[in-house]
């Protein structure tokens, strides 16, 4: 949102000078422009973290959260037994489509349930019944004692907010706590440093 000036307006007495301001809705330009750069930069990023991820030993591909959690970046299809093997049951994907690499199919076909989440990466987070969802789908994994992957592109933004959210839901706060935790986390990364 912005205020635009929409200068010099007359005013009950009948004298101009007075100022006007109008507000304006910039969401969807800002959604729009967001989602192009983030199309744009998507595969050069993601050759960044896989060049990373060589060169880097502190730096790795998912890391384990809890017992029942893991978090990390977008999985390629060759990771999806890997997953199985460490005991994933569940697999909750934060990407828009055209991050995704891994098929709702494939997941399935190594008996992985599959939350896909659609959500813009670069200062957009996930919405309140989505997060909810999401902490929801952990819940059910970790009682069946099945692992849940949690991932968007990079394991730093989108995915970490749902981690975030399910620990503080298991360990503290109800929801609604988790919500305004997370934001206001989010808003410190992205406009603090």
């Amino acid at each position: 949102m912005k205020i635009e000036d929409l200068g010099d307006v007359e005013n009950e007495d009948g004298d101009y000078g007075a100022k006007q301001l109008q507000i304006v809705r910039v969401d969807d330009a800002k959604r729009l422009l967001v989602g192009a750069g983030a199309r744009i930069l998507f595969y050069p990023t993601l050759l960044y973290n896989v060049f990373r991820n060589k060169i880097q030993s502190e730096f790795r591909w998912w890391d384990e959260v809890d017992q029942f959690l893991l978090l990390g970046a977008v999985p390629f299809p060759k990771d999806v037994r890997r997953l199985k093997q460490l005991g994933v049951g569940g697999v909750i994907t934060l990407n828009e489509p055209f991050e995704t690499l891994v098929s709702t199919s494939l997941y399935h076909a190594y008996g992985i349930d599959h939350l896909v989440i659609p959500t813009r990466d670069y200062l957009f987070a996930p919405s309140v019944s989505d997060i909810s969802r999401a902490v929801d789908f952990i819940h059910n994994n970790a009682s069946c004692g099945r692992t849940t992957y949690v991932h968007c592109k990079a394991g730093r933004g989108r995915s970490t907010t749902i981690v975030l959210c399910y620990l503080v839901n298991l360990y503290l706060l109800d929801i609604a706590c988790c919500i305004l935790l997370s934001s206001n986390l989010l808003f410190d990364c992205y406009f603090n440093g």
